[in-house]
């Protein structure tokens, strides 16, 4: 069974507009998924396609083996977790444990389990010290963070982030990248639209690239050094393959996408260099 599955989906506005044209595809449980493409690209519409906030025009999209409906959206959501990209359009309430404990309460929960799961959840995003404050009084990862607790309160199967480093500076980009491994090793599905081919790069184990409201491509990180696809969808080249690429018979085969990628080939090929040079 996979995570999430798309077969033909179609999704047009009232205006006449498509959004997205016959995206089919499958995403598996527990993997890391980059969502890539231009502004305009259908990436926000397609992250709410799977969190039940829209239905397809046409076509059906299946969470967990269980096709989505009108009548089991609700149920649908306790599944899937969307964080959205602007943190202020979520963390509304008066204190950050009241925001985080809405969800759980809205299900019911007893006063006990609330505080139990409010403070797990607030713990692994290091954020329970500041459980009393006000939203107002937390910085913009700050809130991002607690968006993410309020999230993971509903225990959900995947996890969706929409921009997720948006408007952060290089030190918060590095806390939610951390925040995004542990969910992995929680053994949550993610999904996370990004600009940024670098991190898609170095963190994700699948891309989806998007364009127009159409599916470019979908599979592993090395459509991200395939030049021809990168520049149908509007992107650059990782960093890190761009700088192979400066260097003339370097690389013959797939060019590194990230550091780790670099340091085994340049670790590799000065043995193969020592190893001539002895000879």
């Amino acid at each position: 069974m996979n995570a999430i599955e798309l077969n033909n989906v179609t999704y047009t506005y009232q205006n006449g507009m498509v959004a997205l044209q016959n995206i089919t595809l499958k995403v598996p449980i527990g993997a890391k998924v980059a969502l890539l493409g231009p502004n305009g690209a259908g990436k926000s519409t397609l992250l709410h396609h799977i969190n039940g906030l829209k239905l397809p025009t046409s076509g059906s999209v299946s969470i967990m083996g269980e096709k989505l409906t009108k009548k089991n959206c609700a149920a649908i959501r306790q599944k899937v977790g969307l964080v959205f990209q602007d943190p202020d359009d979520q963390v509304i309430s008066n204190t950050v444990l009241e925001d985080v404990a809405f969800g759980p309460r809205n299900l019911k929960m007893s006063e006990k389990t609330v505080q139990e799961v409010c403070s797990a959840a607030l713990g692994s995003v290091g954020m329970l010290e500041h459980k009393d404050r006000a939203p107002y009084q937390l910085s913009y990862g700050q809130k991002k963070r607690v968006a993410i607790a309020g999230v993971l309160a509903m225990h959900p199967d995947i996890v969706i982030l929409d921009e997720p480093m948006a408007s952060l500076d290089p030190l918060g980009q590095d806390e939610i990248a951390g925040l995004l491994q542990g969910l992995y090793y929680m053994g949550k599905t993610i999904i996370l639209s990004t600009h940024d081919v670098n991190f898609a790069a170095s963190w994700a184990d699948m891309v989806i690239l998007l364009k127009g409201g159409e599916l470019l491509a979908a599979g592993n990180t090395d459509l991200l050094v395939d030049e021809t696809l990168i520049r149908k969808a509007n992107l650059h080249l990782p960093i890190v393959s761009r700088l192979f690429k400066l260097v003339p018979n370097l690389v013959s085969d797939v060019l590194p996408k990230n550091e780790q990628e670099a340091a085994r080939f340049l670790f590799q090929w000065s043995q193969d260099k020592e190893s001539r040079n002895t000879y």
